[in-house]
C-alpha cells in the first residue's frame, strides 16, 4: 500500500502545494498595496507556509531531502514545521479579525511564543529519538511506538489542533453577524475547511493509538485519510481565504458584462448616427468580454453616448418632447414604471435618430427634461443609461408599432405670405 500511496501523493501533494502558493501569489499583491497590515501578513503567512508544507512532504522530495541531508525524514520535520507556523499565521490573522488592536498586541506575544516553543520542542524531540529509514507517508504509524517520536507527534497533532479549533470557533459564529455576503461565505468556508483539516489530526491519531495497541488495520486512517481529508480542507481553507477578493471581481466582471449588453443596442444606434463621437468600434458583448478592459469600455460608452444624445438633441425640441411624454402616458408605457424620466430620453433619442435618417434638418431645440445631466459616479450614470437602453428596446421593439409618436407638428414649416 505504501508504494502506491507515495506514488498518489507524490501528484496530490504538489498540486495542493502550487494551488496554495498561487493562493500566496494573488493575495501578495494586497500585501504590498498595504505593507502595515498584520492580518494581511498573516493571511499571506497561512498560505505561504501551507503550501511550502505540502512541498516538503512530496514523498519524492521528502526521501531526496533525507539523501541530501544524511538526515533521514528530515523533510517531515520541515513540513510539520511549516505548518505549525501556518497555524501561528491563522491564529495571529483571527486575533486582528475578531480583536480590538489593543487585545490582540497583548495577546500576541503568548501566541507566538507558545507556537515558536512547540516548533524547538519538536525539533528537539525529534533529533533525539532513533528515526532510521525514510517514510515519507507513514512516518506517523511506523514511529507511533517509539516514545520519543509519539511525544513529537502529540505535540505537533496538538499544536495544530488548537490553531484549527481557534478559526473554527470564531469564524462561524460571526459569518452570522456579517452583512457582506461574500465575507459571510468566506468566514463559513473557513470554518469547513478548519473543521476538515481536523480530520487529517483526527485520522494520524487513529492511526496513532492503533499502533499503541497493535492494531495495523487502522493505519489506513493515518496514511491515506488524514492526508486527504488535509488536502480537502486546504482548498477550502484557499477558497474561503480569497473568496471576498475574487468572488467580488466576478460579481463586478458579470455586472460589468450585463450592462454592457444593455447599453450595446443604444450604443451601435447612436455610433451609426453619430459615426463621430466613437473611439472604439462598437464589438458585440460575446467579443468584448474577451477584448481590453471592460470597464474601460463601459467608461467610453457612457461618453460616446452622451455626445451621441448631444449631437442629436436638435433634431427635438421641447415641444416635441412634451408631446412625446403625453403619448407615453396615453399608450399605457408609463404606467407601473418608475423609469419614467429614462422612458421618455428614450423616446427623445428614437425620434432623433428617426429624423436624422429620414433626413429632417434640426430644429435648433435646447435640451429639455427627458435629458439628464452626467454624473460624476460612474456606477449612477451606468444605472440611468442602462434604463435609458432598456427603454430604447420597448419602444423601438416592432410590435410596439408607435409611429404615432414621431409626427410633430412643430416640423411644419410655416407658410410664408408675401409682403
Amino acid at each position: 500500500m505504501t508504494a502506491s500511496v507515495e506514488h498518489v501523493f507524490n501528484y496530490t501533494h504538489t498540486v495542493s502545494g502550487v494551488i496554495t502558493l498561487c493562493a500566496f501569489g494573488y493575495k501578495w499583491f494586497d500585501l504590498r498595496r498595504d505593507a502595515g497590515n498584520l492580518e494581511l501578513w498573516a493571511l499571506c503567512g497561512t498560505r505561504f507556509f501551507n503550501g511550502v508544507a505540502y512541498l516538503f512532504l512530496v514523498p519524492m522530495v521528502n526521501v531526496r531531502i533525507g539523501e541530501l541531508t544524511g538526515i533521514p525524514n528530515l523533510a517531515t520535520l520541515l513540513g510539520h514545521s511549516c505548518i505549525v507556523l501556518a497555524a501561528l499565521s491563522a491564529h495571529v490573522m483571527v486575533l486582528g479579525w475578531f480583536h480590538s488592536p489593543a487585545e490582540s498586541r497583548r495577546r500576541l506575544p503568548r501566541v507566538v511564543g507558545f507556537y515558536l516553543l512547540a516548533i524547538a520542542t519538536m525539533s528537539v524531540l525529534f533529533f533525539a529519538a532513533p528515526l532510521p529509514g525514510a517514510h515519507p507517508v507513514d512516518f506517523e504509524v511506523h514511529f507511533a511506538t517509539t516514545p520519543t517520536a509519539a511525544l513529537y507527534l502529540m505535540v505537533f497533532l496538538v499544536t495544530y489542533g488548537v490553531s484549527l479549533a481557534n478559526t473554527a470557533r470564531f469564524t462561524w459564529p460571526s459569518s452570522r453577524a456579517v452583512e457582506r455576503s461574500w465575507l459571510a461565505q468566506s468566514l463559513r468556508m473557513t470554518a469547513v475547511g478548519s473543521v476538515f483539516v481536523l480530520g487529517f489530526i483526527l485520522g494520524k491519531a487513529i492511526g496513532i493509538m492503533g499502533r499503541w495497541c497493535g492494531v495495523t488495520e487502522w493505519d489506513r486512517a493515518a496514511v491515506v485519510g488524514s492526508p486527504l481529508a488535509a488536502s480537502l480542507g486546504s482548498l477550502v481553507l484557499v477558497l474561503g481565504y480569497t473568496l471576498p477578493g475574487w468572488g467580488t471581481f466576478f460579481v463586478v466582471r458579470r455586472e460589468q458584462f450585463h450592462l454592457y449588453g444593455t447599453l450595446h443596442p443604444l450604443w451601435s444606434v447612436l455610433c451609426e448616427a453619430a459615426p463621430g463621437v466613437t473611439l472604439f468600434r462598437p464589438l458585440s458583448p460575446r467579443v468584448a468580454r474577451f477584448w481590453g478592459n471592460l470597464r474601460t469600455r463601459l467608461y467610453r460608452m457612457i461618453i460616446e453616448i452622451r455626445d451621441g444624445q448631444r449631437l442629436l438633441r436638435p433634431y427635438v425640441c421641447d415641444g416635441c418632447e412634451e408631446r412625446l411624454r403625453r403619448s407615453l402616458w396615453e399608450a399605457g408605457l408609463m404606467r407601473g414604471t418608475t423609469a419614467e424620466g429614462p422612458l421618455v430620453e428614450a423616446a427623445v433619442i428614437a425620434l432623433a435618430v428617426r429624423r436624422k435618417k429620414e433626413g429632417v434638418q434640426p430644429s435648433g431645440g435646447t435640451a429639455g427634461r427627458g435629458s439628464r445631466q452626467s454624473s460624476s459616479e460612474l456606477a449612477d450614470e451606468l444605472t440611468w443609461l442602462g434604463q435609458v437602453a432598456e427603454g430604447y428596446a420597448r419602444l423601438t421593439a416592432p410590435q410596439n408599432c408607435l409611429l404615432e409618436l414621431y409626427s410633430c407638428p412643430c416640423l411644419e414649416e410655416p407658410a410664408v405670405h408675401p409682403t
